[in-house]
């Protein structure tokens, strides 16, 4: 982590702390409850489209959970230098049809974009033990949504170890097609962990915590 990195060059290695991003939660919120759409399912993804967000992964598990049930969706917000081999990935696998790409949006229209979606997924591929701190699992949780995550780095943490969402295992896409269709086939479970995400960003990833515990170190400091 940058972190430890700083601590060593330091003259004071316990003043170095870090921030997790924070979300705007007023701007990003659960979509309005209505009754659930079983023509289709949407899983959906924010972000560009760079190797290490690890899409193919999640067009090999869309592939799987096809090939039993025809009614899954996939929508991926955003662009990259991805974005073609993901097109032909999607073509090799038979699955483009179920696929929107909507290119690049402007943040004003990712809220509704979210609002479009019934489980959001971070594929994230084996990396070792390292920290970030992706904007898009904040987004995710301050949309209520049930999210699936690649147990890599901190993102157990993110999500509270699973109390928060659900973690799987990095580059198997059997294992994310079952994460997925086991949120599909319980709809409380969805709404407890998109209530539990939601009430987690608010209290303590909104900006306004986010700048307040900054704050707070300052003054210690």
């Amino acid at each position: 982590p940058v972190a430890d990195w700083a601590r060593g060059y330091a003259a004071d290695p316990a003043r170095v702390h870090t921030l997790a991003n924070g979300v705007d939660t007023t701007r990003i919120t659960p979509a309005p409850m209505a009754a659930e759409d079983e023509a289709t399912f949407t899983v959906g993804f924010v972000g560009t489209l760079k190797p290490w967000h690890g899409l193919p992964t999640l067009l090999e598990a869309l592939a799987l959970m096809l090939a039993d049930d025809p009614s899954y969706r996939l929508l991926l917000v955003g662009d990259g230098p991805q974005r073609e081999v993901l097109q032909t990935l999607a073509d090799r696998l038979g699955i483009s049809a179920a696929i929107e790409l909507t290119g690049a949006v402007e943040p004003v229209a990712i809220p509704a974009q979210l609002h479009r979606m019934q489980v959001a997924v971070a594929p994230y591929p084996a990396g070792g033990d390292f920290y970030f701190s992706p904007l898009k699992l904040q987004e995710y949780l301050a949309a209520g949504l049930p999210t699936v995550a690649s147990a890599v780095g901190n993102l157990p943490a993110v999500l509270g170890h699973g109390r928060l969402g659900v973690l799987v295992e990095p580059e198997e896409p059997r294992k994310l097609a079952d994460a997925i269709t086991a949120l599909r086939q319980d709809l409380l479970r969805r709404r407890r962990l998109g209530l539990a995400g939601r009430a987690e960003v608010v209290a303590h990833h909104d900006w306004t915590a986010v700048v307040e515990r900054g704050l707070a170190l300052v003054g210690r400091s």
